[in-house]
């Protein structure tokens, strides 16, 4: 799954070291010990790395694993109960892949 060789490195990317960081947070996000800390990571880098919304689109079990993070937070929505680093990673992440020019256009309108 780490960029090697033969893979084009991501345009906005600092070099492979950052783009193997990058791969090894968007794995993170499948694991829900270590999801809220990759979210906050990746949220960092967004503006940084300009490939960042398709590599979570297209990497196996990240969409999945975001889903399940926002059903997971949803009811502590209508009460303010999440900490506010946990209300930045849920913007960051719906922003980032709303943002990316291929997202069809039912998921940015729902």
């Amino acid at each position: 799954m780490l960029a090697g060789p033969a893979d084009p490195m991501p345009a906005g990317a600092a070099g492979s070291d950052e783009t193997e960081k990058i791969f090894l947070l968007v794995l993170e996000l499948t694991n829900p010990e270590q999801r809220e800390s990759a979210l906050l990571e990746l949220s960092k880098r967004r503006e940084t790395f300009a490939d960042l919304a398709p590599i979570l689109w297209h990497s196996f079990g990240t969409i999945s694993a975001l889903l399940q993070e926002i059903v997971t937070i949803y009811p502590l929505l209508s009460p303010p109960s999440l900490t506010a680093q946990r209300r930045i990673a849920c913007a960051t992440r719906s922003r980032c892949c709303s943002a990316w020019r291929r997202t069809p256009t039912r998921a940015r309108s729902s």
